[in-house]
């Protein structure tokens, strides 16, 4: 508790505009712990008094809320693992039982994996039905219109080139794993039931590390890999010329679907595009 009232007068001193008190992590029957909870509420008179549980826990969750809004009076909850096979119930049950709603959901272990909460995107989640919204607001995010300038640009001068295919599936990583991503996109869960995303993972792994093993002018000039360009590279990747041999092939396939993008756009793209994961 002094602790608590210390940093908030060193915070009023020093004219921060937000003060975040993060206490240990406790269970709501341990009365202890909860004594010392209410004693923190009582003497910093927080603005909010926020919750953090865990969705997978289900039932548990539900009862953890009403038992800590029973002594400090909640004014929002964060759910975390919302990416978990359990997503949902959790949700539904705390603001039905609970009264208080849910500010905020965790998707992943990163900080840019806390989203805003939208009770409608969940539902359509739920129901296989993708959300839209977000995953545009995660390209957003990920790519400035700056850089999807640049790349339209060099598409139609078709200079794209293994440096830019990196950097583009850097880009995809920070939108989120493939799981993910999947969630986001309407009806991609039941095309995608027999596919083994686990494995799709460790493929861009592979890709990544074939490229990262590839020399500076190699990454900007595909041409000149020969023999014993590709067989360095398998060796410094971990992989086998098979493998590096296929990521060409399939990078020049690219390469000639964006430059046919560019000049007769997304449906003759997505027509002709080959699978990465095969």
């Amino acid at each position: 508790v002094l602790i608590c009232q210390e940093s908030l007068e060193v915070a009023k001193r020093q004219f921060y505009d937000l003060v975040l008190i993060d206490t240990a992590g406790r269970l709501h029957i341990d009365e202890e712990l909860m004594d010392e909870l209410k004693a923190i509420n009582d003497t910093v008179h927080p603005h909010h008094v926020l919750l953090v549980a865990d969705a997978m826990t289900g039932q548990d969750a539900v009862n953890q809320a009403l038992g800590f809004n029973s002594r400090l009076d909640l004014t929002g909850i964060i759910l975390t693992k919302m990416d978990g096979d359990a997503r949902g119930g959790a949700a539904l049950s705390m603001r039905e039982m609970v009264g208080k709603p849910i500010l905020f959901c965790g998707v992943g272990e990163k900080p840019e994996a806390l989203e805003p909460f939208y009770p409608d995107r969940l539902a359509s989640r739920i129901l296989g039905m993708g959300d839209v919204l977000s995953l545009i607001e995660k390209a957003e995010h990920a790519y400035e219109q700056k850089e999807v300038e640049r790349l339209e640009r060099i598409a139609k001068k078709n200079q794209f080139s293994l440096e830019d295919f990196q950097a583009q599936l850097q880009q995809i990583k920070k939108m989120g794993s493939l799981g993910e991503l999947l969630d986001l996109v309407p009806g991609a869960r039941k095309l995608t039931q027999k596919t083994d995303l686990g494995q799709a993972e460790r493929e861009l792994k592979r890709v990544e590390a074939i490229i990262n093993s590839m020399t500076l002018e190699e990454r900007r000039n595909p041409a000149i890999l020969n023999g014993s360009r590709r067989r360095r590279i398998a060796q410094g990747s971990g992989t086998t010329v098979t493998d590096v041999n296929r990521l060409i092939k399939q990078f020049l396939e690219m390469k000639k679907m964006m430059q046919r993008f560019s000049k007769f756009g997304a449906r003759n793209l997505f027509s002709r595009m080959p699978n990465l994961f095969q």
